[in-house]
């Protein structure tokens, strides 16, 4: 009987992708002006079916509005379920789903703050194909191998963590809202953990002692281990999602920060394998099926931090500004993300809301900025195929003649690379009927330049050994040598 193996391919990939359409209202007071209006998502997997993962989620609106002169900021939080579905979702798979706000709109009316957002939850699971290859044939088969190289999962787990933080904030007497991100840089597999190094983006909108309002971030560092049955050398991934936060005012005039992380951390280790491409029997007819093997071979996680900068005018019926206050609302949309000339190229649009001062008119409005770009990263690879995630970690506002902002974002594109082969191979092989044996006792072959053993092999129809034992010409052949095989009476 032949020998089989069996080959686990394993990429990690975007399985699926879904919207859904979130409402909430808050009472309010009709006499104000909407400034600005953002949210934040966070979905959890409840149930995971074939082709199908559902899940439950959360959406908090932050919109502040203008009331008397003064910004003030309001909240509501509002609770949905919907699924995503894909041939790609096996039951039991380990989903995990990163939410996206693609669009808010805030309206005032009849007393009520109506708040819509536009939920774009994608769900990312270890995708992959088996495969039955023949290792070795029968006997008197011969066969032509080759060594490919596959990822293979080997780790798939979650936990959470607990990042906590505390500056000084002497002047600021309120804390209007809090939002944070989290970005992982870096996930090393070691023997028995997956090390995962990052930090939490804690964005605020605080009220100083002058009434005014103005941003802040905090930048918290987070180192964790998780348990996971890797090696030294496996390709590991992690993402992480924050699932509660919180930035609160001390009495002794500091900010405490505190967040929720749930990381998600993946593993693929490199497998070799040694699979038959062709095969011939001097013999026998032979009978075979032959099947396509894609090999993935993942690169650890990268992240690269780079910058989005540009300008945007303030229309001629709005207001001029003297002084921004606050930057809310910040996203990265990407629309693509792919290798050219061993640099990954992305393309999409950072965006947010503008909260400003006028000093002529004393009055306080809001612009909203839109920042498309396309350029290449900072980074050079030999992969061939890209997926990846991108995160707003600051945004910087300065002024240019009243008129017009300069913005400078601050964007980590979190890069999955890996590079994908595909190879013929023979899944099945069966010895047919006897071939007639050759009347010659000697069958001579011109060899073709270029021309492998293999080849030579099948053209004499004898064994790679035969050839070699039987003629001085060692291949690869250049072209012209006379190859001779003595066949056996």
């Amino acid at each position: 009987m032949p020998e089989n193996i069996n080959i686990k391919s394993d990429e990690i990939a975007w399985v699926a992708r879904g919207q859904a359409v979130v409402e909430a209202r808050q009472p309010i007071n009709d006499d104000c002006k909407v400034l600005s209006a953002s949210a934040t998502a966070v979905t959890t997997p409840s149930e995971v079916f074939a082709g199908e993962a559902r899940y439950v989620g959360k959406t908090t609106f932050v919109v502040f509005v203008l009331v008397d002169g003064a910004v003030q900021c309001v909240t509501a939080v509002a609770e949905f379920s919907d699924k995503i579905t894909s041939p790609q979702i096996a039951a039991g798979t380990a989903v995990t789903l990163l939410p996206e706000i693609v669009n808010v709109e805030a309206t005032v009316e009849n007393g009520t703050l109506k708040a819509v957002a536009v939920v774009d939850t994608a769900a990312i699971a270890v995708a992959g194909d088996e495969y039955a290859c023949i290792a070795q044939p029968d006997d008197g088969v011969y066969a032509e191998k080759r060594t490919v190289a596959y990822s293979t999962a080997c780790a798939d787990v979650s936990e959470i963590v607990y990042v906590t933080d505390s500056v000084g904030a002497p002047k600021i007497t309120d804390v209007l809202y809090s939002t944070s991100r989290a970005v992982v840089t870096g996930a090393e597999a070691a023997d028995g953990e997956i090390k995962v190094s990052g930090a939490v983006y804690t964005f605020a909108a605080v009220r100083t002692d002058d009434g005014t309002v103005s941003s802040m971030r905090i930048v918290t560092p987070f180192v964790k281990s998780v348990a996971a049955p890797v090696h030294d050398g496996d390709a590991a991934f992690a993402f992480a999602h924050i699932t509660d936060g919180s930035a609160t005012l001390t009495a002794d005039g500091r900010i405490e920060v505190a967040a929720t992380v749930r990381l998600s951390a993946t593993a693929l280790t490199l497998a070799t394998a040694e699979v038959v491409t062709d095969v011939f029997c001097a013999d026998n007819e032979l009978q075979t099926t032959v099947q396509t093997l894609k090999c993935v071979a993942v690169e650890p996680l990268t992240t690269v931090i780079d910058t989005v900068d540009g300008q945007v005018p303030i229309d001629a019926d709005r207001l001029a500004a003297d002084n921004v206050l606050c930057v809310t609302g910040t996203f990265c949309t990407l629309t693509s993300a792919k290798i050219e000339n061993e640099r990954v190229n992305v393309e999409g649009l950072v965006g947010g809301d503008i909260i400003y001062y006028n000093a002529e008119k004393n009055a306080v409005d809001s612009l909203a900025f839109r920042l498309p770009f396309a350029m290449p990263l900072a980074n050079h690879t030999e992969a061939t195929a890209v997926t990846a995630t991108a995160t707003v970690t600051d945004v910087n506002v300065k002024i240019r003649r009243e008129s017009v902002f300069d913005i400078k974002a601050e964007v980590a594109f979190t890069l999955m690379l890996s590079s994908a082969t595909e190879c013929e191979c023979i899944a099945t092989v069966e010895k047919g009927e006897a071939l007639a044996r050759p009347d010659a006792s000697v069958i001579i072959h011109i060899a073709k330049a270029g021309e492998t053993l293999w080849q030579a092999a099948k053209a004499l129809c004898c064994s790679p050994e035969r050839v070699q034992q039987q003629n001085a010409a060692t291949a690869p052949y250049s072209g012209g040598e006379r190859l001779i095989n003595f066949c056996n009476k």
